[in-house]
This record gives structure tokens, sequence and C-alpha cells, in this order.
């Protein structure tokens, strides 16, 4: 039988996907290759898939799947969970090739798309796969972006962090700010857009050299005022090198590192972390769909009082859905403390167990879910189990929002 030993960070995109592995006899993460139409090798896989049943190689099914769009194959319209999961199938079979008897312990997907209907179809796709949500994650790509520096040497992010993203109809800058005076650090991503500058850098009106100046300006507009430590440069449009002499003067005083595979191996890198191959330093991921507070309580386990951390700060709210079983003893309301990461306050929420009334001492066992609707929308949900033959469930379900 094969071990689950493998992390695997996939990048998925519309025109081209990428895969990377961090295998038990590695270091970190290998960007997998596959032959291309050319015959060379190369990094980059086609996103495309030919439906079993089917003669027809299907493409562009990502952007359709994030807009709700039909999906067709053969003139029909088919499941975009099947066809993505077809996608995935043929993908993550790479990693068989390298590791025939290991098999996938924790996946990262991160993808251009952050919504939580693409997201959901993700999930439902890799659970056709056998992968749960217990072992995979999908992430946005500034988190991939994240954990990629994160898991760098310190000195690369001493201070503030850059990211120009070229693709082919695109132009990001992704600036990462940590704010270490706090305990855990508060990461954010700030995100500008420069769209109007692709035309300008792609097109034939300007030449190499009046597209590196206008290039240069851009990004020293961009970074001016700031104690940059480093810059990475990641896309396919800076393939042919109309950039590099601008990158040479921008090493000046800083780290500059030019490639693409930076968001398949930050995934990888999160893969590793969440499956404790390797810990980062903790921080609190800021982003807008990060839930900003702890959510805990004081129970008795294992013979002691301790917390227990219902959510976590700088946690997705998509990935948050826990249940536990609690027996109350002479409570009769549910005490819930939460802490904002961001402002430092604190509250304290209490919800009545009116669902079993006489039964607060040690009669009853509870079951507690807690799921979110949104970043700042917790959902607690109580449901009577009942305790024995002696008090039985009154299969009463009551449920009450929190907002953060």
């Amino acid at each position: 039988m094969s071990q689950r030993k493998l992390y695997v960070g996939l990048d998925l995109r519309d025109d081209v996907t990428q895969i990377a592995v961090w295998g038990p006899s590695q270091a970190g993460p290998e960007v997998l290759e596959v032959k291309g139409a050319d015959g060379e090798d190369t990094a980059y896989i086609e996103t495309a898939v030919t439906v079993p049943g089917s003669e027809e190689k299907v493409s562009g099914f990502l952007h359709r799947i994030a807009r709700q769009e039909p999906v067709y194959v053969g003139g029909r319209e088919s499941d975009p969970v099947n066809i993505l999961a077809a996608f995935l199938r043929r993908t993550l079979s790479l990693t068989k090739k390298k590791y025939p008897r290991e098999s996938i312990k924790k996946l990262v997907v991160s993808a251009e798309y952050e919504d939580y209907w693409f997201i959901s179809v993700v999930f439902r796709a890799l659970e056709k796969l056998g992968i749960d949500k217990d072992r995979a994650l999908v992430v946005d790509r500034r988190q991939s972006y994240i954990y990629y520096v994160m898991s760098q040497r310190k000195e690369l992010w001493v201070n503030q962090v850059g990211m120009f993203e070229f693709q082919k109809d695109k132009l990001l800058y992704y600036q990462m700010q940590t704010d270490r005076s706090r305990r855990p650090a508060l990461v954010r991503v700030l995100e500008k857009d420069y769209h109007d500058y692709v035309e300008l850098l792609t097109g034939d009106e300007h030449d190499d050299e009046e597209k590196a100046s206008i290039f240069e300006g851009m990004v020293q507009g961009a970074i001016h005022g700031q104690i940059i430590t480093s810059l990475y440069m990641t896309g396919e449009g800076f393939a042919d090198g109309f950039a590099d002499g601008v990158m040479k003067r921008l090493c000046i005083g800083r780290h500059l590192f030019k490639g693409d595979n930076l968001h398949v191996c930050g995934a990888c890198y999160m893969a590793g972390e969440a499956g404790g191959e390797k810990k980062i330093d903790p921080f609190v991921y800021l982003g807008e769909d990060a839930v900003s507070s702890y959510i805990t309580m004081q129970v008795y386990s294992d013979a002691r009082e301790q917390e227990l951390v219902l959510a976590k700060a700088g946690t997705l709210w998509y990935q948050i859905d826990e249940e536990l079983d609690l027996i109350p003893d002479g409570d009769h309301e549910l005490e819930l403390h939460i802490k904002n990461a961001i402002t430092r306050e604190k509250t304290v929420h209490f919800i009545p167990m009116e669902g079993i009334w006489g039964r607060t001492e040690r009669k009853a066992r509870i079951g507690m879910r807690i799921r979110f609707a949104g970043a700042d929308r917790c959902i607690i949900t109580i449901r009577d189990k009942g305790f024995g033959e002696f008090f039985p469930s009154s299969y009463r379900i009551w449920e009450e929002t929190i907002m953060l």
C-alpha cells in the first residue's frame, strides 16, 4: 500500500497549470515537467482535458466555472465537477510517475478565482478523486505568495516585499506588509492593478528599450517611499527579457528574483506547513476572506481545564467547519470568548442552552458545530443529542449567528 508522504501544490490558470511536489527525500518543492507540443520538457501543463466518453478536448473551463457558465462537451452541457475532476486526475497522476509508492498527504490549490462557488467546485472535484477537505486546501494567489515569501530566509522579508505578476492579459503588483509588533505577526497584501500597461508592454507601438523605460517608471512609482527588502518578478510576460536591464538596476539595495513558479511552490510550501513538514514563523493573514478574530471557549478535557480554539484568526472562512460534543456541568449557557487580532478587543458571547433546561447537570450531551457564512459572520449550531436511555434527545436544534 502507498504511504501518504507527498505535499503537493497546484497553480491553476485558465491556459496553463503547474504542479510541484515535496517528496520525503527532498528539501523543498520540485516543479514537475511534461513533454510540450514541441517535444521539449516544460513546467506548463495545458489546462485542457479530454473527458472520458468523448474525443473532444475541452479548454477554458476554469473561466466558465468561475462565471457559473455552462460547459459543453460534444454539444451537450456537462457537469463542471466531472470536467475539473478529469483534469485534476490526469495532472495529479504526474506525482505517481516520480513517487510510485507514495500518495498525497496534503494538497494546496492556488487559483486565480477566489469566489466560494469556484472553490466549492474544486473541493467537489477533489472528493471524486478521494481527496477530502481534511487533505486539501484551496487558496487565492495572495496566500500562495505569502507562503512562498515566508518560507524563504528571514533576511529576504525583514521589511516589505513586492511582487509584479505579468501574465498575458494582466499586470498586478502585490506588496506584502508585516506588522511584527503583534504576536503573532499580522500579514496583509496590498494589490494594485496595472492593466493599462499591458498593451503598452506587449504591443508593437514601442520597441524593447521604450518598453523597459515604461516598465521602470511604473515600478518606481509603485515602490516609491517604501522600504522593500525583496522584489519578485513572475509571469510569462517577462519571458522575452525586455525588462532584464531594469531588473539589474532594481537589485541595488534589495534582492530581486525572476521566475514563473512562485505560486505553485508557495502552494507546495503551504501544504508542507499544514502537514507538519516545516514550520514557519506564526502569522495571521489579513485577507478579505480571512477571519479576523479568534473564537475560544473554556472546557474541561484530559483531566484539566483548558482553552479550546474554535476558530483561528487568519483562516479563510470557508475552511472552518468544526463539530464537537459537550457535556454541560451546571452551566446554563455556552460562553464564547472572541478576540480581534487587529484591534485586540475582547468580547464574550453567551448562547443560552434553552433546549435542554433541567438537564444541564451532566444529563445531556450537546453537539456544537461552528462554521462561517462570510469572514465576519459565524454560525453556531447546537443539537440536543440526549444522554443515554434515561435522558433521550428532544431532537431540538437551535442556531445563533455572531457578527464579528
